[in-house]
């Protein structure tokens, strides 16, 4: 395996999420493993908390992989809010212990920057958004092994 691959090898696993979305708490159990023949990582994301009765429980599947040509790693992100969130990729350049995934939507770059927090052996996405200017925080989170 190479240096990328060996980086997301560190994904690999079952864990726990925890963290804040504007003002909604989240808590959710992951799942990740390779699949498509070592290609991709899937993370399996389910929410943990009650479901509303106008909400289903929320659920996502983010598809992580490398492109050696490019040097840059893809996100396909796709959850319950639907197609229309995920017509766009996030691609991103590792930089040191993160990842800032970039997806270009016509309303302006969301970026989902993931951190591996090597003294905690955990991770944290920072969810970050960009209008009239200033970068706004969508969400924070953070994942640790499951117990």
């Amino acid at each position: 395996m190479d240096i990328s691959s060996d980086f997301l090898n560190l994904l690999i696993g079952q864990w726990e999420l925890t963290g804040q979305m504007s003002t909604t708490p989240l808590q959710q159990a992951v799942t990740a493993q390779w699949v498509l023949e070592n290609s991709f990582i899937e993370l399996h994301f389910t929410s943990t908390l009650p479901a509303s009765e106008s909400q289903p429980p929320y659920q996502a599947i983010y598809f992580i992989g490398y492109d050696e040509r490019e040097d840059t790693f893809v996100m396909h992100l796709l959850d319950t809010f639907g197609a229309g969130y995920s017509r766009v990729i996030g691609l991103g350049k590792r930089d040191g212990n993160s990842i800032p995934f970039v997806f270009q939507y016509p309303e302006g770059p969301f970026v989902n920057r993931l951190i591996w927090e090597s003294g905690t052996q955990s991770w944290t996405f920072e969810l970050t958004y960009e209008r009239d200017g200033q970068v706004r925080t969508f969400a924070t989170k953070h994942m640790k092994r499951r117990q």
